[in-house]
């Protein structure tokens, strides 16, 4: 099934989205709250990889999970947290 949500090839928020949503399909083997621990990790890793090796501002975990509290409860919410994080990597 087609990703209406999946960020355009490219774009530093698809490399982040693709690693929330690899990480997200394991949250049911994780104990009690430790998923969104492993996700916010994850996704802090892949940010900061990928601007890194492009040149861009490296989040901090801080706003990481700023920007993932921010996308709490919308539909597009792995989208949304992966846009909020290129905000910050690209804010100079």
């Amino acid at each position: 099934m087609k990703d209406l949500f999946r960020p355009r090839p490219g774009s530093p928020a698809r490399a982040i989205y693709d690693a929330f949503k690899t990480e997200s399909e394991k949250r049911n083997h994780a104990d009690g709250l430790k998923w969104i621990e492993n996700e916010r990790q994850v996704v802090f890793e892949a940010a900061k990889k990928y601007a890194d090796e492009h040149g861009l501002i490296v989040p901090t975990i801080d706003q990481v999970m700023i920007a993932e509290q921010s996308a709490e409860g919308s539909t597009d919410y792995g989208a949304k947290w992966a846009y909020g994080i290129v905000a910050f990597m690209k804010d100079k």
